[in-house]
């Protein structure tokens, strides 16, 4: 195949919005309403995201030398004497494998840049190969070898360049597709709200098509979900409210680590009580300590009208293991629209680095989550996908606090 040739990759790409555009169409009003427009717009990513091409090395052992019959033209004398334009001849066929990532049909796109002459290629079951073919008689010039080689690199080099190109178009295209499906979904979805509004005012009850479509195809990382819009009256906290909250605990929760040696002795209970008073002086008595909430009963809950509108779980570290069961216990403990929490780990370790190098690698495996950001070198942000309220995105705020401290010696008696 001759590359880079047989479609124009801004087409493609035009293609790929319409697509999503009518992906996000197809989504009921429940669907819209139900889930977080986060969570459908990751959904819209993964879905729509298209992989750009990476070659790696050559697989030597895949390298094949056969000889074959070429087919060659003849000087014109002697077809001229038995009418043959060809002949057929003893040569070599060469074949050299690249294996390859990526979308395979790139290969067949001109992008916005282009080169005029690219060498030919062909694909095969994900690898690219070259194939050179040659009479025998020349592979006994000395340098036949070498000369090869460089052919070989050279075409390489022009199918990389032509690779570059289609990339650089498709990493643009990639860069604006979550924030394009954010933006078709919000606009959706105040159109949604228009029309309920609408009803409302006119009493009108609202026609549900119960065999609506809302399968959601599984590709890569597409999250489930919800079906059903749950219009009851929720609360939760502001992102400058979450903010304050993060700052009190962060300030005080330090305090603890400048001076180890007094907190070192006090148990999980006790930490978490100091914190509660912290966050009372804050939240006028807002928050409380050991509140049942929906499968369980959270270590910090602020509450309006019994309603949660943040929760949080203070745990003495244990064991890597810990933040997985943590964090699923937290997600247990949520209810509609509690979408901000935060988890704080004491940890008495003598080594603390090697503690934070863990939660880091077991926050990142986690299957429900989906972004860490490493807010400082004890304290990540994540956003996770809740297993409890299907269509919810959460954000967790992970701190890691080091309590560790000399053991005290005995002194001797004398």
């Amino acid at each position: 195949m001759y590359p880079f040739s047989d479609y124009d990759l801004s087409a493609v790409i035009a293609a790929q919005y319409k697509k999503l555009s009518e992906r996000i169409e197809k989504y009921t009003n429940d669907e819209i309403m139900a889930n977080d427009l986060g969570l459908l717009a990751d959904n819209c990513y993964e879905e729509f995201y298209i992989e750009p091409i990476t070659i790696g090395s050559e697989e030597f052992d895949m390298r094949t030398a056969q000889q074959v019959k070429i087919r060659q033209e003849r000087d014109r004398i002697y077809s001229d004497i038995d009418g043959r334009t060809f002949i057929d001849v003893d040569g070599i066929t060469m074949k050299f494998y690249f294996g390859y990532t990526g979308d395979s049909q790139l290969f067949k796109c001109r992008a916005s840049t282009w080169s005029s002459f690219y060498p030919q290629m062909d694909l095969s079951n994900g690898y690219v190969m070259f194939v050179y073919s040659d009479p025998l008689f020349a592979t006994k010039n000395e340098d036949y070898a070498t000369k090869m080689m460089a052919q070989l690199q050279r075409d390489l080099d022009g199918i990389q360049k032509g690779i570059s190109y289609v990339n650089s178009d498709i990493k643009q295209y990639n860069d604006r597709l979550r924030k394009t499906a954010l933006h078709t979904l919000e606009e959706r979805k105040k159109k949604i709200e228009q029309f309920y509004e609408l009803s409302k005012a006119f009493e009108i009850p609202l026609q549900k098509n119960d065999n609506a479509k809302t399968h959601i195809p599984t590709k890569r990382k597409i999250s489930t979900t919800a079906k059903k819009y749950n219009n009851e009256p929720s609360y939760y906290i502001s992102d400058t409210e979450y903010h304050d909250i993060m700052f009190t605990i962060k300030h005080n929760c330090s305090t603890y680590e400048r001076t180890p040696g007094t907190f070192n002795s006090l148990e999980e209970e006790d930490l978490r009580n100091l914190l509660l008073a912290a966050l009372n002086g804050t939240y006028q008595g807002g928050a409380n300590g050991e509140a049942f909430r929906n499968k369980g009963k959270t270590d910090i809950c602020i509450e309006r009208e019994n309603r949660a509108a943040f929760v949080a779980e203070c745990k003495m570290w244990s064991g890597a293991s810990q933040i997985s069961d943590s964090l699923n216990q937290l997600d247990s403990y949520l209810t509609w629209r509690d979408c901000k929490t935060a988890l704080i780990i004491f940890v008495k370790n003598k080594d603390f680095i090697a503690v934070l190098d863990k939660t880091k690698q077991t926050l990142t495996n986690h299957d429900a989550v989906r972004q860490v950001k490493e807010k400082d070198r004890n304290e990540y942000e994540c956003t996770m996908v809740s297993k409890t309220n299907i269509g919810q995105l959460i954000t967790v705020r992970v701190f890691m606090f080091n309590l560790y401290s000399q053991p005290k010696r005995s002194k001797r008696i004398t």
